[in-house]
């Protein structure tokens, strides 16, 4: 073994790709964070209007016009969350391997075949010690923040109750729509619970939600 191999005994490659992951992840729109009613991405790119409620951007002002013909902010949000998803994926992809994303494959290209991208990791309590990052666009959906795996949340949209699992905002949405039955089902395929513990628990949430509504607003 030379001086720059490093075993890695304490993984920190794997924390390095883990810590990667996220940040990306972060970059993603919150579909959950909310501004005054509205999810806050939008918000915040409606923050920058001038006097006179003129858009001070192209896009703030394309936005504005889209809200303005009735499209449910929540649309847009998962609109946008999924495109955002995938161009990160793709990153990973190009990451990884460029011949994922059919890159590189065409031999009459001009442009030189023998170039690849890679991210390295630098440990900085060692800093001889660099470890290549693999694995990204296999790992990216595993640290999906709202545990679906990059999966679209589809409809109905989950309540917003901190802190609350993802089954349990989405029994809720359904309970709230008058779909209790689906709401019951919801609960027990998550949890296991009996008809009546799965109907004493969304009972419970419901209380909660109409009690605090404001709070499922951020």
């Amino acid at each position: 073994m030379t001086e720059d191999e490093d075993p890695h005994p304490d993984g920190w490659p794997a924390q390095a790709r883990t810590s990667f992951l996220t940040a990306l992840w972060d970059m993603v729109v919150d579909e959950d964070a909310r501004t005054d009613g509205y999810p806050s991405w939008i918000e915040s790119w409606l923050r920058g209007h001038g006097q006179e409620n003129v858009p001070g951007s192209a896009s703030a002002a394309a936005l504005q016009r889209i809200l303005a013909c009735g499209v449910d902010p929540d649309d847009l949000t998962d609109v946008v969350r999924q495109m955002q998803h995938d161009l990160v994926y793709n990153i990973c992809q190009l990451i990884d391997d460029p011949g994922l994303l059919g890159l590189g494959l065409d031999e009459d290209r001009s442009e030189p075949t023998d170039v690849r991208w890679g991210l390295v990791a630098v440990c900085t309590t060692r800093p001889a010690v660099r470890a290549p990052i693999d694995g990204l666009h296999s790992s990216l959906d595993e640290l999906d923040p709202s545990g679906r795996g990059g999966e679209p949340r589809g409809r109905p949209v989950p309540a917003r109750l901190p802190g609350h699992p993802l089954h349990a905002r989405l029994a809720v949405a359904h309970a709230r729509s008058g779909d209790r039955i689906q709401a019951i089902n919801t609960w027990r395929k998550a949890t296991g619970a009996s008809v009546m513990e799965a109907k004493a628990a969304i009972d419970q949430l419901l209380n909660q939600f109409r009690q605090d509504p404001e709070s499922s607003q951020h």
